[in-house]
C-alpha cells in the first residue's frame, strides 16, 4: 500500500508539470510549483511513512494454505 500511495503521489506530481495551473492560484513558490504539486507531496510522504513503518515492524508473513 505504501508503494502505491508513494507512486501515485510521484506520478501526480509529475503530471502537474504538464497541466495548466488553476487560474485563481497560478504558480506558487517562485513560479515553479502549482497547488496540485503541493497537495501531492503529502501523498509521497505518507507512502514513504507506510513503507518505513512496515519495514520497522518486521513481522513475518503468514501463509494460509488450503489443503
Amino acid at each position: 500500500m505504501g508503494v502505491f500511495v508513494m507512486g501515485y503521489g510521484i506520478v501526480r506530481f509529475l503530471v502537474e508539470f504538464v497541466r495548466v495551473p488553476d487560474a485563481q492560484l497560478g504558480y506558487l513558490l517562485g513560479g515553479v510549483i502549482t497547488m496540485g504539486q503541493l497537495l501531492s507531496l503529502p501523498l509521497v510522504i505518507a507512502g514513504l511513512a507506510l513503507i518505513i513503518f512496515a519495514r520497522h515492524r518486521n513481522r513475518p508473513q503468514r501463509i494460509y494454505l488450503d489443503a
